[in-house]
């Protein structure tokens, strides 16, 4: 898989981002679209997983006081179960520490908690309500 990642919200990464993440959150989990996209989109970096130049998995980070912020996590549903999120996540923790980044956090959805267990992550406090869709804070240290 080639992964690309690039600032902001405007160019091929955003645009091939934002493809998934309307086919997983909006078509496929239902999210009001307003509630998918924020305020923030213009202040993150985004990551694209491409297997045969198609766009099939992306995440979006934010830096906050905390860390690294993940969001918007998804892989479109033929590709799943192939690794190809750890590898965005691998790319995602390379880039935190060449920038001496200790902590990636983030908030699972409850059916993906062990997805992340796997990965490295551990649930922290109790269960939030995101777009109608239970989640857990997790945690990362690197």
């Amino acid at each position: 898989m080639d992964i690309k990642s690039a600032f902001g919200n405007n160019g091929t990464v955003y645009e091939d981002g934002m493809k998934i993440r309307k086919a997983v959150f909006i078509e496929e989990q239902n999210i009001d679209a307003a509630l998918e996209q924020d305020e923030n989109e213009s202040r993150c970096r985004y990551y694209v997983g491409y297997v045969n130049q198609e766009p099939v998995t992306t995440a979006r980070i934010m830096q906050t006081d905390e860390g690294t912020l993940v969001q918007r996590v998804c892989t479109l549903k033929a590709y799943r179960h192939q690794g190809l999120s750890s590898q965005i996540f691998q790319a995602i923790e390379q880039d935190a520490k060449a920038k001496e980044i200790k902590h990636i956090w983030l908030f699972a959805q409850d059916h993906a908690q062990k997805f992340y267990l796997n990965n490295g992550f551990t649930v922290v406090g109790d269960q939030v309500m995101e777009a109608g869709i239970p989640h857990h804070k997790m945690v990362k240290e690197i």
